[in-house]
């Protein structure tokens, strides 16, 4: 059976009804007006995320520099005519672009004007080497002459000291009759010497008796006369004068004879060097004309040029008649210190670039280095950086790079000095640091800044200041928190 409920309690139930609605309302607005933030906070969110907000962040950033530069060898060979002041003309060329090995042949010149150098040599050195030996057979001849003229005139000597000795020991009656017989002997000796002086004469302006014989003739011939006067002296002596008398001349003699022995000593000396002199002179004539020929020699060994070390042959660039730039070839000519070939070694490369002033301080030596080539780069390449010049070099754009060379952990045969290879030099990491992409950071006269954005308006500028950076981040110091969002693009 149904319970009919009393008016009152019907007016009861529609009001908390009508009450309920309300706040039902109210809230479903409160939700919608929610609703209403959200969507338009996730459409501003949406429009700076399309001009390019970024949030800043913390970590680690890898310092890293770009650069692009040319690969070449550390080590570069250059051979070509090593004659100064010669024009050589080129026989044979090794073939541009082959790998040869140390005492491959590398260019072959044409010797000709260095073998009639060295005919012209070996004819002067023969000539002067007979002439030499003449010098020197002449010194032996000269010895041996002076020597037996020597012992002569000390045998003259002794002779002189033996006669004085029988002189005093022999008496007087035997004295007379062996000088009146002694006179004789000296007047027949004196006709011979006369007689052979006179016979030498016509022959000495001719030149088939040397000065020397003739002067020896001469003093025989003197000494004859001489002997002669002597003996009759004595006999006079022995005839007229005492025996004191006699010895006192004969005392004079000796020592004559032993001062003409000294003289003959030195005459000897002083001939002695004269020709060893002129022997000296033709030695050193004969050694001139033997380094000519070993110097000719030399050249034309020069004419043919070898590898010292493995490399790529590469030739070098000339002007023809023409002054048309050209590679040098077979039939060039060439004069000394040109170089022709140049072999640079592939088997160590190594990489030289500029890098701008900005960044020369993002560097240091040891870095590693990154390197890829154009011409193949599926080749992941490792390097070091191995120095950084320190002179700079002003640019087109009026801003200024300095060199660096980077040396690679290896290298491969098909690398050719010249291919471009692009670097990246990797500095030391950076530990947890707040960071924001390069292009957020702004400059003007009082220093660096951001845009620092905002849900609501235009971003607001703030002041920063930075430290390390990549290619494509930057440390900020001071004027940021993590979470912070900074306009990277737009106005």
């Amino acid at each position: 059976m149904s319970r009919v409920l009393p008016r009152s309690a019907w007016t009861e139930a529609l009001a908390m009804a009508a009450a309920m609605i309300r706040r039902r309302r109210r809230l479903a607005l409160v939700i919608a007006g929610i609703a209403i933030l959200l969507f338009a906070a996730i459409r501003f969110a949406s429009r700076g995320r399309e001009l390019g907000d970024f949030s800043v962040r913390r970590g680690t950033l890898e310092p890293s520099v770009p650069l692009v530069g040319v690969l070449l060898p550390e080590r570069s060979d250059s051979y070509g005519a090593s004659v100064p002041g010669v024009e050589l003309k080129i026989l044979w060329l090794v073939e541009e672009g082959v790998l040869v090995a140390a005492g491959d042949r590398l260019i072959q010149f044409d010797p000709a004007p260095f073998q009639r150098e060295l005919d012209t040599a070996r004819a002067r050195a023969q000539e002067l080497s007979g002439e030499a030996e003449g010098t020197r057979l002449a010194v032996d001849a000269l010895r041996l002459k002076t020597t037996v003229d020597l012992r002569e005139k000390v045998s003259t000597a002794e002779l002189s000291e033996q006669e004085l000795s029988t002189l005093v020991n022999t008496s007087a009656p035997l004295s007379a009759q062996e000088s009146t017989n002694e006179i004789e002997q000296r007047e027949r000796a004196l006709a011979e010497a006369q007689a052979k002086l006179s016979g030498l004469e016509p022959f000495v302006a001719e030149g088939y008796v040397s000065q020397e014989e003739f002067r020896t003739a001469q003093a025989r011939r003197d000494q004859a006369e001489a002997d002669l006067r002597l003996t009759r002296a004595k006999h006079a002596a022995l005839v007229h004068q005492t025996n004191p008398d006699l010895i006192r001349r004969k005392s004079s003699e000796a020592a004559a004879g032993r001062l003409e022995a000294n003289v003959s000593r030195d005459r000897v000396r002083i001939e002695l060097a004269q020709a060893q002199a002129a022997a000296g002179v033709s030695a050193a004539r004969l050694a001139e004309a033997n380094r000519q020929v070993a110097e000719a020699e030399k050249k034309i060994a020069a004419c043919v040029v070898v590898a010292k070390a493995p490399g790529l042959a590469v030739h070098s660039e000339t002007f023809d008649k023409t002054g048309e730039h050209r590679k040098i070839r077979v039939g060039d000519a060439v004069w000394g210190g040109t170089t022709v070939v140049t072999l640079p070694d592939l088997s160590a490369m190594l990489v030289e670039g500029r890098v701008p002033e900005s960044e020369i301080h993002l560097l240091a030596r040891g870095e590693r280095v990154r390197v890829t080539l154009d011409a193949f780069p599926d080749i992941a390449l490792e390097g070091r950086l191995r120095s950084i010049g320190s002179v700079g070099s002003s640019e087109k754009n009026d801003s200024r790079s300095f060199p660096v060379a980077i040396s690679l952990d290896r290298s491969d045969p098909r690398f050719r000095p010249g291919m471009v290879a692009r670097c990246r030099v990797i500095g030391q990491p950076v530990q947890d640091v707040l960071f924001v992409p390069i292009d957020a950071v702004r400059s003007d006269e009082r220093g660096q800044y951001v845009l620092l954005a905002s849900w609501l308006g235009q971003p607001s500028p703030r002041r920063v200041q930075t430290g390390a950076s990549t290619s494509q981040f930057v440390e900020v110091k001071d004027g940021l928190r993590a979470g912070d969002s900074v306009r990277v693009a737009g106005p």
